[in-house]
């Protein structure tokens, strides 16, 4: 009796063992080839191809990682009678499912376009922007990135976060290339599953290594964009306002000032420092309530993996570059060199 419980046991283990193995090669399988690369690639599909043709016509361009998980995908979902003949434009950014997708439901035509999400816009200046590139209506576009709840349903960093009520800080900076013909809707969708991927693939594997959270990093993340010209010290910003942070030390950031204002100004006064708003890092400690612009991804891993550092000072020389202090007395001296 004894041996025939090892035994089974052993058994159990061995099962439990190949179930996960299979589980975690399947998942592997069907993943994006290269989730960062977005570049449109045209394939053809034969009248009269079967599964297997497919299958072999996306492998020999590099669009998925295995035959036979695609096969089985194919027919497991019920895509396997449903795929059609013509020309599609897919991408090693999708996965073995969304290409799936794509050949059931030709919904868009082949002809593209290309989109710029710009670093550092509030969502007013990306609805603006987005509306002349596409010819979209501003009005629509700015309406469902004011409310987070329209899209929460169908993205997961929404669905995870539900503080979030808009979408500023989380329409990613880069440029798109894009069917022609997207609707608003379309568009917002599309932007929100770029950024879901970037949070998947990147962002939460990093939280583990910080003290912030998920919602914090943006918000970090979007005041660094605005306070670093040069990509080789958005680490080094962002490893003074960490200290900051640590420390419970106003952030006095001039970026946070100026969006409280809704203007720009390269040198601000007392009385703007003084502006009774939440998001004056000025009078309050800690963090604004959300993002104020949208940062790129240079900004996100900036804060997600900040330089460590001893400065609790910055100051702007003007030239795009800033001189570092660990103490005041030094801060008021380069005040002196750089501005005085």
């Amino acid at each position: 009796m004894k041996k025939f419980v090892i035994i089974l046991i052993f058994v159990l283990i061995l099962a439990i063992g190949s179930f996960m193995y299979i589980s975690n090669y399947m998942e592997s399988s069907l993943s994006p080839v290269d989730i960062n690369d977005t570049t449109l690639i045209t394939v053809e599909i034969p009248s009269g191809s079967n599964t297997t043709t497919i299958a072999n016509i996306l492998y020999e361009k590099k669009l998925i990682n295995n035959v036979n998980s695609f096969k089985y995908l194919a027919k497991k979902d019920g895509y396997d009678v449903l795929l059609k003949a013509g020309e599609f434009t897919l991408s090693k950014s999708m996965s073995a499912k969304e290409i799936l997708d794509n050949l059931v439901n030709k919904s868009h035509s082949n002809n593209t376009i290309n989109l710029t999400i710009i670093e550092g816009l509030t969502l007013e200046d990306t609805a603006k922007s987005i509306s002349e590139q596409l010819s979209l209506d501003e009005g629509k576009l700015l309406e469902l990135m004011k409310d987070a709840d329209k899209s929460r349903a169908s993205h997961e960093f929404l669905k995870d976060n539900e503080d979030i009520k808009d979408l500023q800080g989380y329409l990613l900076p880069e440029t798109y290339n894009l069917y022609v013909g997207m609707t608003e809707e379309d568009i917002i969708d599309f932007l929100l599953t770029q950024f879901d991927k970037y949070y998947e693939n990147t962002i939460l594997s990093a939280l583990k290594n910080t003290t912030l959270n998920f919602e914090e990093v943006i918000i970090l993340a979007s005041i660094v964009e605005k306070e670093a010209m040069l990509k080789e010290e958005k680490p080094i910003i962002s490893g003074v306002f960490i200290n900051r942070l640590e420390i419970d030390m106003k952030l006095q950031s001039c970026a946070t000032v100026n969006y409280a204002q809704g203007e720009w100004k390269a040198r601000l006064s007392e009385q703007d420092i003084l502006i009774d708003s939440p998001y004056n890092t000025y009078i309050n400690v800690g963090l604004p309530p959300s993002p104020i612009n949208s940062p790129g991804k240079d900004s996100i891993n900036a804060v997600l993996h900040p330089e460590k550092v001893d400065y609790l000072y910055f100051l702007a020389k003007g030239d795009g570059s800033h001189y570092f202090s660990v103490t005041y007395d030094e801060h008021l001296k380069a005040k002196e060199n750089y501005i005085d």
